[in-house]
């Protein structure tokens, strides 16, 4: 069955075409990273500026009416959930049982192999939240974590930032496959890490190796300069 935030992730991540026809239309929404923002809690009225979702990083029951930003929850010993459109899980808690609509979302680290990474696509998951361990400032290497981690999980991965990085770092990220990413709330400035994620270009399928460089052909065999000497004929004995 489908569930909500399976529906709007994709549609953030794929963007919108514009309507055919006559009349006045939504305009088309390029493809764009989703962003998810942990809080400390959520009260009616709760506002966090440029975020798609919010989850809180604690049990709780999303009791009130459904609002735009999706809202989620971690789990922890208490495992039942009403009202939410998602909920967080760990891969070392419990299993527990879910509303039909309700999405799953797991916790992942780097420190799994790749044939743990690749079994993760076989789990009930909308996508995974994966602790990357970042610095202030990204470097190659941390490009070729995340590569290996958006190459094996087999679904949607929403990459933990603990800062905003520049456009050009994010854009590198979004480059190597993420689907979104999840800050704090508390420590970023949502409304600031909007702003840039709406300067980044989607990727453009089929120029992805556009540098690529084409092997030449192997030389042709170098055709010999040495007359072969005539035979003469032979001799009449």
């Amino acid at each position: 069955m489908a569930n909500r935030f399976s529906e709007e992730l994709d549609k953030i991540a794929r963007g919108s075409r514009p309507q055919m026809g006559f009349g006045k239309y939504a305009q088309a929404a390029k493809p764009r990273l989703f962003i998810m923002a942990e809080a400390s809690g959520m009260v009616k009225g709760t506002v966090v500026p440029g975020v798609d979702a919010v989850v809180v990083a604690a049990p709780c029951r999303c009791e009130f009416d459904k609002s735009a930003i999706l809202r989620g929850c971690a789990v922890g010993r208490e495992t039942e959930h009403t009202g939410c459109d998602f909920i967080v899980l760990d891969l070392d808690g419990s299993i527990v049982d879910t509303a039909d609509d309700m999405a799953r979302l797991f916790r992942i680290c780097g420190d799994l192999s790749d044939g743990q990474l690749r079994a993760l696509g076989g789990l009930d998951a909308a996508a995974f939240i994966a602790e990357a361990e970042l610095g202030e400032s990204l470097v190659y290497r941390d490009l070729l974590f995340v590569q290996r981690l958006t190459d094996l999980c087999g679904k949607p991965l929403l990459l933990r930032l603990p800062v905003i990085y520049n456009k050009a770092e994010l854009q590198a990220l979004w480059d190597r496959g993420i689907t979104g990413i999840v800050v704090d709330a508390n420590k970023i400035d949502t409304a600031a890490l909007r702003n840039v994620v709406d300067e980044l270009e989607p990727k453009k399928r089929g120029k992805e190796r556009a540098a690529a460089i084409v092997s030449n052909p192997p030389p042709a065999a170098a055709q010999s300069t040495e007359a072969e000497p005539d035979l003469e004929p032979d001799e009449a004995e």
